[in-house]
């Protein structure tokens, strides 16, 4: 159908979806989709709209707000944005979009992590993948014989997967940070029975510790704090399994502050107590 919104000029198609119960409960599914065309005077400012908005931006500019402050995607960006929350965005030069409003799962943590680990703009490393997926859920709405709502869902965790694997850092041109983290992961695993603080971490390799933090998780998965802690786990089962060290001994060794600290982290993480642990047969 068409649109008649300010702004948005007569070719441009937006469709909506009513999901089932069972949708609801268990699959991700889309509220809205668009194929959008939109010149200087599109301006939407709403307070709430109950999803999750992925807009990728195939030409022009497209500005929203993000903590009072403008922030515009250009042409090849992919934009996700709280719309549980107050939104605003609008354009200056006009752009073509293609996008879809989202909601079901964990939708809401899934744009959580993909906002703290991307931001708001997301350069996707495959484009035509994102592209090729959002028209797939667009024609699904548009069309008179959908897929079935589980397909649908798929498409919409591919979609979720794309933006939380973005181009690297090295094809963004800020340089190969590849041996800098491997260089911090043997520091790690050298030091375990240290404080290990972040801002000890990126020193080790002259970044920021903002900077530092970003980096390591896109390579590595894990926030620097949660891979410490994964590998001092990771070196207490190899020890309560080969040595016959006491457990005190044990957490020491693996930097907790005292044994009492680590039995509770162990038994909390491996559903079994150490003494037990080291009791199983591998």
């Amino acid at each position: 159908m068409k649109s008649t919104e300010t702004g948005v000029l007569k070719k441009s198609e937006i469709y909506f979806s009513s999901p089932s119960q069972t949708a609801k409960r268990l699959y991700y599914y889309p509220i809205s989709a668009g194929h959008f065309f939109c010149v200087d005077g599109y301006h939407l400012v709403r307070e709430n709209y109950s999803s999750i908005l992925i807009k990728h931006i195939i030409d022009g500019s497209f500005t929203f707000i993000k903590d009072t402050v403008p922030v515009t995607a250009v042409g090849g960006d992919t934009v996700i944005l709280n719309c549980y929350e107050p939104h605003e965005y609008y354009t200056d030069s006009g752009f073509e979009s293609i996008w879809v409003h989202i909601a079901g799962a964990n939708s809401l943590e899934l744009f959580k992590e993909i906002e703290q680990t991307q931001g708001s703009i997301v350069k996707c490393r495959d484009i035509h993948r994102i592209k090729k997926l959002l028209f797939r859920i667009y024609n699904g709405i548009s069309g008179t014989n959908p897929p079935s709502e589980l397909n649908m869902s798929l498409d919409i965790y591919k979609l979720f997967t794309e933006l939380l694997t973005p181009q690297s850092i090295k094809s963004k041109g800020d340089g190969d940070y590849e041996d800098c983290i491997e260089e911090v992961k043997e520091f790690i695993l050298d030091h375990l029975g240290e404080s290990l603080t972040v801002s000890r971490l990126a020193g080790c390799v002259h970044m920021s510790v903002s900077h530092f933090s970003r980096v390591f998780k896109q390579q590595t998965g894990f926030s620097p704090y949660d891979y410490v802690l994964t590998s001092r786990l990771n070196r207490a089962k190899d020890l309560l399994q080969k040595t016959d060290m006491p457990i005190s001994a044990v957490a020491y060794e693996t930097g907790f502050n005292s044994e009492s600290n680590f039995i509770c982290f162990f038994s909390e993480n491996e559903g079994v107590s150490p003494g037990r642990f080291r009791k199983l047969e591998f």
